[in-house]
């Protein structure tokens, strides 16, 4: 599946409040793979896959440490995910994965998809805990609850 169609249908999917304010994008840059991923809420980057990031972080170069201090506004380490970790977390969260399993999935990206799916009710994210999630999907669960005028008692 083409990347413009898979992101429709993950868009498709988030919750109404969320649909014209949550984004994920992607580009590539020439022939190869590289290039990145970047989820964006009313406009602003939240969060940054960039490939040759994430190849930086696994061990090729030292100075990814220094590259991460400058993406602390962000709500995932320089070079946490990929492009094609995107792809893949997206793809898993349409195709594989029931909503129970993409809460409960390790990777941030997925369990950030689930949180912004519609099929997750008012009474659901008042039971989530977000201090037991990876900051991104917490900030996104941060984020509906106070569109959607949760109290902070209201919250777990």
């Amino acid at each position: 599946m083409r990347w413009s169609g898979l992101r429709a249908v993950v868009i498709e999917r988030f919750a109404p409040e969320l649909r014209k304010r949550l984004d994920i994008h992607s580009a590539a840059y020439g022939n190869c793979s590289c290039g990145h991923a970047w989820l964006t809420f009313d406009g602003d980057v939240i969060a940054n896959f960039c490939t040759r990031a994430h190849f930086i972080a696994s061990g090729m170069d030292t100075s990814a440490a220094k590259q991460n201090a400058m993406y602390r506004h962000q709500f995932a380490d320089f070079g946490e995910l990929s492009r094609q970790d995107a792809y893949q977390a997206c793809w898993a969260f349409v195709h594989e994965l029931s909503i129970e399993q993409a809460l409960n999935d390790e990777d941030p990206l997925i369990q950030s998809l689930a949180i912004a799916d519609a099929r997750i009710g008012k009474r659901r994210l008042a039971q989530l805990n977000a201090t037991m999630l990876h900051r991104l999907p917490a900030h996104i669960l941060e984020l509906r609850r106070t569109i959607l005028g949760f109290d902070r008692r209201d919250a777990a």
